[in-house]
């Protein structure tokens, strides 16, 4: 027994490490800098490229609580590993699709994916770094570590994107195929610490206990849960318009991907040092500033034109960074086992 607990102890700080590279390799989206005009360039316009994203949102919403409890169920990684597995499919299939149906099918095999790994890998943080994790914010700023990881993956991805793009639209999309694997390889090597799971065969019960977690805490876990929702359905507008509103700035293609580096280390240097916003006294003027940051974004790209208006896009890195460690550190430590931490 006195051998095990070290080992065990090792296993779970290797994890915290191996999570950090999967995040990095999950968001190491080799296309994402350019899938609006890889859209284009396949006959879509930008409605059907809005319907795409909204066929992606709502996949993901429909599927996050299935998904969650599947998780609490079967152990977050083989969760991990499965949707590794959804997402290397949806990325190999993208290269293959053509036509608005063929996409349709692309954005929900990376729905399915998203959602098996959303919020499971802070699941496994959380576990692997055990009891008291939630006290002088270690578990913000491990949450900070994830999301600086997967920034810089995707930072990496998109000027690696930038040298692609210059020669085809379609190589990105080619090269994607290939890194979308990267994290099933990462998941398989994760190590699940024993914890409390939820009982098999009593899923009314086990529905109960989360509907309790979830909203049997009090009014201010019911505000945290919506303000993340909130923020996060904020920055998924922007985001998704920031490269139609390059092109209406003229700005060639061949930019982006150093324009999308620029967006992913703002978030990577915020993720950085938001913990230290994170604490009781703290959380109402930190949810201010962040509805301030979105707030500002949307007004500075509308009113300002050419480059000024894409700097004020960065407005929103900094949304996304502190609703990501901020606001879901605050959920994680209110929200009770089996709800916590996703």
């Amino acid at each position: 027994m006195t051998s095990a607990a070290p080992g065990e102890a090792q296993r779970s700080q290797a994890n915290i490490r191996k999570l950090s590279l999967l995040s990095a390799s999950h968001m190491f989206l080799v296309v994402m800098p350019v899938i609006v005009p890889f859209y284009r360039a396949n006959g879509l316009d930008m409605r059907e490229v809005y319907l795409l994203q909204s066929v992606f949102a709502l996949g993901t919403l429909l599927l996050e609580v299935p998904t969650g409890y599947a998780a609490d169920l079967l152990g977050r990684k083989k969760t991990l590993v499965v949707g590794s597995l959804f997402y290397g499919v949806s990325f190999t299939w993208l290269a293959l699709a053509n036509g608005f149906l063929g996409f349709v099918v692309f954005e929900l095999l990376a729905a399915v994916g998203v959602a098996l790994f959303s919020g499971t890998d802070v699941a496994l943080l959380y576990a692997s770094l055990g009891p008291g994790s939630e006290d002088g914010g270690q578990g913000a700023r491990a949450i900070g570590g994830l999301l600086f990881a997967s920034q810089l993956g995707e930072t990496a991805a998109a000027l690696l994107c930038g040298a692609l793009a210059g020669v085809s639209l379609h190589l990105p999309v080619a090269v994607n195929a290939a890194t979308a694997w990267l994290p099933l390889g990462i998941a398989i090597t994760l190590h699940e610490p024993a914890a409390q799971r939820m009982q098999r065969g009593h899923h009314a019960e086990n529905l109960r206990a989360v509907a309790r977690a979830l909203f049997g805490q009090g009014r201010l876990l019911r505000l945290l849960l919506a303000n993340h929702v909130l923020y996060s359905t904020t920055t998924l507008v922007a985001v998704w318009a920031f490269q139609a509103y390059w092109s209406a700035q003229a700005i060639p293609a061949l930019h982006f991907g150093w324009l999308w580096a620029t967006q992913n280390v703002a978030v990577a240097l915020t993720a950085r040092v938001a913990h230290r916003a994170e604490g009781e006294a703290s959380l109402a003027p930190s949810a201010a500033f962040v509805a301030g940051l979105a707030i500002a974004g949307f007004f500075g790209m509308a009113l300002f034109g050419g480059w000024t208006g894409v700097a004020w896009g960065l407005s929103f890195s900094g949304c996304r960074a502190m609703n990501q460690v901020v606001m879901r550190h605050a959920i994680n430590v209110r929200c009770p086992s089996p709800c916590a931490p996703r």
